[in-house]
């Protein structure tokens, strides 16, 4: 009696699991600013997908035909896997050497050069951004896509502007989107060893106080041909730290779990809705390149969701084309329960089919909330 209740409740758990895998196999496609649900299920794909995989090994183990219903579901969700989970295990990246006529690319959200603690300390500010160019130098990029740049230009220590020029970016575009002081400004950047012919600077659509960054192209002479190289920040969550209080409340207090998941998903739905306005813009932008184009940038969603697939359409995913595993770029200071989140991949460098990927990687480095990612290619003959 009790192992045929314990049965059926597995069976009925797995068709639940099924269902759900297979609704969220949907969010890349319907637009959250309506289907904002699906934003959710996005965000708990990955974990869905280890879950199917169990119940498929343990079915397996017990030869049951109920492996059969996962194996349809892996299948009809093959896209939505191929997304989020690279299938590289022996990748490589050799820092040290590039191929002759490929471009080094590199996207990082360097969070203004702040270090998480003690941002107001001079010392370690220099330390912290001495160690960003570092980075920076030791990967040699051709061209760097930056988000949250932020330079200072009438103070020599902080004039980060002056700095990557005179590390050999001669090139760049930062319009700036913030000032402060006529001399304090931020904004997303494209600094590029290669000459910039022509740029454009198309501003997100946000409410006041939003503060979203720009998207930017620049179109670089490489070779003897010119691509077009975008650099984006979509709406991020916007989560303070009353936020990642109530991430723990909603572990740990039962009083307070219902109250703070509300808190939680109110934003998070706020957030959805607002980037799939920003995503259809950056996604007409691309559409309407006169070159061969790159997009490098935080689009700060998940491989599995409506952002991701917008914007990368018909192109590579670079690290998806590469690397290995699920390829974490988001590393949360204020929650240690975020900063464990393998499945937090929210920074890419989406190529053109016209382009091959030679390598691409995650730099190991912690200096920001964001790991850094670079990669080279080449612009195919003809």
């Amino acid at each position: 009696m009790i192992r045929t209740f314990l049965k059926r409740a597995l069976q009925v758990i797995y068709l639940g699991i099924v269902a759900v895998f297979l609704a969220a196999c949907l969010s890349p496609f319907l637009n959250p600013a309506t289907w904002w649900l699906f934003g959710f299920l996005g965000l708990a794909f990955p974990y869905l997908l280890i879950a199917l995989l169990l119940f498929l090994a343990g079915w397996l183990f017990v030869r049951s035909r109920w492996s059969w219903l996962a194996v349809i579901a892996l299948l009809l969700g093959w896209k939505n896997i191929a997304s989020v989970f690279a299938f590289h295990p022996f990748s490589s990246f050799d820092k040290e050497k590039k191929e002759a006529g490929t471009l080094r690319i590199m996207t990082w959200n360097i969070k203004s050069f702040f270090p998480p603690e003690n941002i107001k300390n001079r010392e370690k500010r220099i330390a912290h951004r001495e160690s960003i160019f570092g980075v920076i130098r030791d990967y040699d990029p051709d061209v760097i896509a930056i988000q949250e740049f932020y330079t200072i230009e009438n103070v020599k220590w902080f004039n980060n502007r002056l700095y990557l020029r005179n590390m050999g970016y001669r090139y760049y575009y930062f319009p700036g989107d913030f000032e402060r002081y006529r001399t304090n400004r931020s904004g997303t950047a494209i600094f590029s060893k290669y000459p910039i012919i022509d740029s454009a600077k198309t501003r997100m659509p946000q409410d006041p106080g939003d503060n979203v960054e720009s998207l930017l192209s620049a179109d670089i002479v490489y070779n003897t041909d010119t691509i077009r190289i975008f650099t984006g920040h979509l709406q991020s969550y916007r989560f303070m730290p009353a936020d990642y209080s109530n991430f723990s409340k909603i572990r740990s207090d039962p009083n307070e779990r219902m109250d703070a998941s509300k808190s939680i998903i109110r934003k998070m739905r706020v957030a959805f809705k607002k980037r799939a306005v920003q995503t259809n813009l950056i996604r007409r932008q691309l559409d309407g390149s006169a070159y061969p184009e790159i997009f490098c940038g935080d689009l700060n969603d998940v491989p599995n969701s409506y952002a991701y697939f917008s914007v990368k359409n018909d192109k590579r995913d670079a690290f998806i084309a590469r690397g290995f595993g699920f390829g974490q770029t988001f590393y949360n200071f204020s929650s240690n329960f975020m900063r464990r989140l393998p499945t937090l991949r929210i920074d890419y460098i989406f190529t053109d089919p016209r382009f091959t990927i030679k390598q691409c990687t995650r730099v190991p480095v912690i200096l920001s909330d964001h790991i850094p990612v670079v990669a080279d290619i080449e612009l195919n003959a003809g």
